[in-house]
């Protein structure tokens, strides 16, 4: 049985654009803006983790969070996020096996990590 977990998203174009994703109490980011150079959407979402952000407090202007990002985790292929039928409400939890987790400094305590200059290789 798979587990299905909730989202909430701003932007649709065949599958929602930018998506928050609570999971194992850690907030996700998923990015996929539209690229000016493909003059198309990528083939990959960039994720990121967040902290905590109460759901009444989540900005009317999404693009407004990748400053308050806390790690860069990689990149997953839209192909490999299973939606939900509508593509709005749920995805496959399985998705978050595909990425790496935050890193952590020998404390135990998150590390910021910095999203790559060019291009990111995604993960399979």
């Amino acid at each position: 049985m798979t587990t299905e977990v909730p989202i909430r998203y701003m932007g649709y174009w065949d599958v929602p654009r930018i998506i928050l994703v609570r999971h194992r109490d850690q907030l996700y980011l998923f990015d996929c803006p539209f690229s000016e150079e493909l003059d198309d959407y990528p083939d990959v979402y960039s994720v990121y983790t967040l902290p905590d952000i109460p759901d009444e407090d989540t900005p009317n202007d999404w693009t407004t969070l990748l400053p308050r990002v806390t790690s860069y985790l990689g990149t997953v292929p839209v192909k490999k996020v299973r939606f939900d039928p509508t593509r709005r409400k749920t995805i496959g939890a399985e998705v978050f096996d595909l990425i790496p987790q935050p890193a952590t400094s020998s404390n135990g305590v998150g590390r910021h990590v910095s999203a790559p200059t060019g291009t990111t290789k995604p993960v399979s």
